[in-house]
């Protein structure tokens, strides 16, 4: 392994060249419109950030239907004097680069540090990772924070401590508090690291509690907030629930755009406030689900073929366009991931060959499959695994790197 200074100034070497590539990308996209999501998130982080709290953009109402941490960091940067959609893109691109340089760690501590440097020069050039900067989406805070719990699972993993712990469990609530889904990685990751661990009974119990107390914690200002504002409960977003309406449908279960969602599906709006309405749309898509269960197979596996860019991936591009994600770049990257999927594979078994801790790696792929599932496909659902996979496949390139210098 080489020295860590001469690591370090190489990684800040990669780490510059990801961020003017973020910021190049982000000033020949700036006319791209900022639609959706992304034009929610970025108006509603100007309410935050005026003193009119979490409320919906076009009414005077409250909301959860995002999660909190997201919109608080473009509240932030408001507050900052950056106001404008250029200003807050070209932030998150100092956002995604340190996404970039904790791949690169990530890497480092699995395979050493070429590899650590091969991933982070990937990540750096990665579109399916800087297009979520440029599309002012949540994606790019959510990057950086799930790669930050895969790191805080390795530092667990070499050092059983309640602090090691405690940290794990409070950046599972950072993720989640920026993405939904994330709550799956306290049993896919955090209980499940705990509970194999050697420990004894009392400490890995122990353990468990600081685990679940610190979850708890950070996620209990949020929680509170919902519980005293609705009248049902909500612990991350109503999105969460009322997505499944969109989800399984008639256009989303027979359709053209099978496995994916659709806006009109939702029909009218129910009464109540928005938790009850999101319960509302749950039952409506849960009924639609069990309806049309015969064709649940055929849709799961849609959405799968969607989720990693196998099934009608030219519709797929269209999609994401709607995200804010250019055509053209979503095209190459979506190229770059299916050059990059054989190397990661080869990755994983060369983890497993040297008895590497090699799951905790696959937990973000797990869950986005999960995700998908649950919910519908989609190649923006992948990019919580993008970091993974960048990863696994930079093992591969460094041990096929390491084959041809012996052979020489």
């Amino acid at each position: 392994m080489a020295p860590a200074a001469g690591f370090r100034g190489r990684l800040a070497i990669v780490a510059l060249a990801a961020l003017a590539i973020r910021t190049a990308a982000t000033i020949y996209h700036r006319d791209y419109p900022v639609i959706g999501d992304a034009l929610t998130f970025h108006l509603e982080g100007g309410h935050l950030a005026h003193g009119e709290g979490f409320r919906r953009v076009f009414e005077d109402v409250p909301t959860a239907e995002h999660p909190p941490l997201f919109i608080c960091l473009i509240a932030l940067f408001t507050l900052l004097g950056a106001d404008g959609f250029l200003a807050q893109k070209l932030l998150l691109g100092l956002v995604g680069t340190a996404t970039v340089v904790l791949v690169g760690l990530l890497a480092r501590r699995v395979a050493g540090d070429r590899a650590g440097l091969v991933a982070a020069a990937v990540a750096a050039v990665y579109p399916l990772l800087w297009l979520a900067d440029g599309a002012l989406m949540s994606e790019s805070l959510y990057g950086t924070l799930i790669v930050a719990v895969l790191l805080a699972a390795y530092a667990y993993l070499d050092a059983r401590t309640v602090r090691r712990v405690a940290v794990l469990g409070a950046l599972i609530a950072l993720a989640a508090l920026t993405r939904g889904e994330a709550l799956l990685l306290l049993p896919l990751l955090g209980l499940a690291l705990v509970a194999r661990g050697r420990l004894p009974g009392r400490e890995r119990l122990a353990h468990l509690a600081v685990l679940v107390g610190a979850f708890a914690l950070v996620l209990a200002p949020w929680s509170i907030r919902n519980a005293t504002t609705f009248d049902s409960p909500v612990l991350i977003s109503t999105n969460g629930e009322g997505v499944w309406v969109g989800a399984n449908c008639h256009q989303t279960y027979y359709g053209p755009i099978i496995g994916l969602w659709d806006f009109p599906c939702y029909g009218a709006r129910p009464p109540g406030d928005e938790a009850q309405q999101s319960r509302e749309y749950r039952r409506r898509g849960m009924q639609y689900l069990r309806d049309h269960a015969g064709r649940v197979p055929l849709v799961l596996a849609a959405r799968i073929g969607r989720l990693y860019d196998v099934f009608r991936p030219g519709q797929m591009r269209v999609y994401e366009a709607s995200e804010g994600r250019p055509a053209r770049s979503e095209r190459l990257g979506v190229w770059l991931f299916w050059l990059l999927a054989p190397f990661a594979v080869a990755g994983a078994w060369l983890l497993a060959r040297r008895r590497q801790p090699l799951a905790i790696l696959l937990v973000p792929v797990a869950m986005v499959t999960l995700t998908a599932l649950l919910t519908y496909g989609s190649t923006r659902f992948r990019f919580a695994a993008e970091p993974s996979i960048v990863v696994l496949a930079a093992v591969a390139v460094d041990a096929l790197r390491r084959r041809r210098r012996s052979a020489a």
